[in-house]
């Protein structure tokens, strides 16, 4: 036969412990042995551990049972029975506050001890590998990183894991009890405005739902903390009630670092880029001005000198003239001279002028605010921006008006440029997605952004803002 568990019996009358003893032991129960009074059990259990505790109530010594039980939970969790002759009130209030686990009236039958003993066990086993498992549970919470939050149906918070309370800097003892908003201050990283409740929504509908993008949690310290990856798990119960909800989400801060590193490692890249870009076509267009520019006004000359009366010479001349004029023009567009000595507005009001001129498009101009000193990088980039969208307008889109508005105040510079074209189609051609993308580089290495608008009925608005001071760029001359 199979040992059953091991028992204390603490019982100051010897009769009733000796009876206990061998009744248990008929039974196949180990007892450890018994005890008379409450400071010999609890020496007792210094050395040896039992798997129940039998108790009575009255005792030899200072302790009294119940005071011995509620000294046994605290220190060893064990489970403990009654067995009493008293009955009143009063000792029956003491005895629950130490959450026995049967409570037998003196005088009792055998099988009636038999039947409480293992309920009592069965009981504290089912408590023991519920209370183990809900260890391993919040053990796995507690590791990881990312934060969990769990709040009552309330909107009171239950439990922070450590990643929680770092975040929010809400320790678990001072958040627990208090509102969620009181503790999860969430904004919007945009605005900074509070958000609207991103929780209540969800509630009841048994779903895990993802939180909003773009938000911040000011934590208790009054810092902002942006958040992300963040779900919402409603708790519902075996009757389909909501009692409650699992918050999950993610500091990104470091991650957003990164990406603004990376972001401003490409802009310096581009930046580079484009300054290269801009020496090649200063190269370029010197070698053209005093080069080719040069020797087509020598032959002009000695055209016009030796040759005299000729028709074909007249051709010749108006042809070598015809060339020296697009040299020009082409030395002019790789960099125009005039961004060196005319302010933005200056410049491209003279690039409106030419494609004017040069084409039957109306070209239209307006410059608002206070011309303000932009560094040359800030007028080339933006110069380069309108003479790509003018030009991109022109090639593609078949407009009969363009408009450029340059709009220039201390803090911000905005160029508008709309069309009345065609639009940009939705899978663009790569000449002109490389256009785009080119605009779009230029705008951000400025610290600024591009935006770009456009429908087949209605044509094209390109707009682009950036600082007016460039604090992105302060060592590109481009």
């Amino acid at each position: 036969m199979l040992l059953k568990e091991r028992i204390l019996i603490v019982e100051d009358s010897f009769i009733v412990a000796y009876h206990l003893q061998a009744t248990l032991e008929s039974e196949g129960y180990i007892v450890l042995g018994t005890q008379a009074s409450g400071e010999g059990a609890l020496q007792f259990m210094e050395s040896q551990r039992p798997d129940l505790v039998l108790m009575d109530i009255m005792l030899n010594g200072d302790l009294d049972g119940i005071e011995t039980a509620r000294i046994i939970k605290l220190k060893y969790n064990l489970p403990v029975i009654y067995i009493t002759a008293l009955t009143d009130k009063k000792t029956i209030q003491r005895a629950k506050v130490t959450e026995p686990y049967g409570y037998l009236t003196k005088p009792f039958e055998d099988r009636e001890i038999f039947t409480v003993i293992e309920m009592a066990l069965y009981k504290h086993n089912i408590e023991m590998r519920l209370k183990r498992s809900e260890e391993r549970y919040f053990s796995t919470v507690r590791s990881i990183s990312d934060a969990v939050v769990v709040i009552d149906e309330y909107y009171a918070i239950s439990y922070l894991n450590p990643s929680a309370e770092a975040i929010s800097g809400w320790p678990l003892a001072e958040a627990q009890g208090k509102l969620l908003y009181d503790v999860l201050n969430l904004q919007n990283q945009e605005t900074g405005e509070l958000h609207v409740n991103p929780i209540q929504c969800m509630l009841g509908n048994g779903r895990v739902n993802t939180m909003p993008e773009n938000l911040v949690l000011r934590t208790r310290q009054g810092t902002d903390r942006p958040i992300g990856e963040g779900s919402l798990s409603p708790v519902i119960d075996s009757k389909g009630r909501f009692t409650g909800l699992v918050i999950i989400f993610k500091d990104i801060s470091q991650r957003i670092e990164h990406e603004r590193l990376i972001k401003d490692f490409e802009n310096g890249r581009m930046a580079a880029l484009l300054e290269g870009q801009e020496k090649e076509r200063s190269r370029i267009a010197k070698d053209m001005h005093d080069g080719l520019g040069q020797m087509l006004n020598a032959i002009k000359m000695k055209v016009n000198a030796e040759v005299k009366g000729n028709e074909n010479a007249a051709l010749l001349y108006k042809m070598i003239d015809e060339a020296i004029h697009e040299s020009v023009r082409i030395s002019e567009n790789l960099l125009p001279s005039k961004l060196r000595d005319f302010d933005l507005a200056t410049c491209l009001n003279s690039l409106c002028n030419q494609i004017e001129d040069s084409s039957t498009i109306t070209v239209a101009f307006e410059s608002s605010g206070s011309r303000i000193g932009l560094n040359q990088a800030q007028k080339i980039n933006l110069y380069r921006i309108a003479q790509e969208a003018i030009n991109n307008a022109v090639k593609h889109a078949r407009p009969s008006f363009i408009s450029v508005q340059l709009h220039e105040d201390e803090d911000r510079i905005r160029l508008t440029i709309e069309d009345d074209g065609r639009g940009i189609p939705a899978t663009p051609k790569k000449p002109s997605q490389h256009g785009l993308v080119n605009m779009r580089e230029r705008a951000e290495i400025m610290g600024g952004q591009l935006t770009i608008e456009s429908d087949t009925d209605r044509g094209t608005l390109i707009i682009a803002e950036a600082p007016a001071v460039n604090n992105v760029l302060t060592h590109a001359q481009i």
